[in-house]
């Protein structure tokens, strides 16, 4: 259990430093590539961001959601 719990948390954590590391990519590339202003960049990519993170959210509670099921169906 204790594994689980310590994997899920490492899980999560792997998620968010990968999604600032995009964060990071985007509004650079944008503002250095792109020759945006860096506030529009960065909003850009922060709403780009959310929406990942959102998602992924969605996503896992869904997943976890699925499994409660599973587990009340089988006790």
């Amino acid at each position: 259990m204790i594994g689980k719990i310590i994997w899920e948390a490492f899980s999560v954590a792997l998620l968010l430093y990968g999604l600032y590391l995009t964060y990071v990519f985007m509004w650079f590339s944008m503002f250095r590539i792109l020759n945006m202003e860096m506030e529009k960049a960065k909003l850009i990519a922060g709403t780009i961001a959310l929406i990942i993170l959102i998602v992924s959210s969605v996503k896992w509670f869904m997943k976890k959601q699925r499994e409660l099921k599973q587990v009340k169906e089988e006790g």
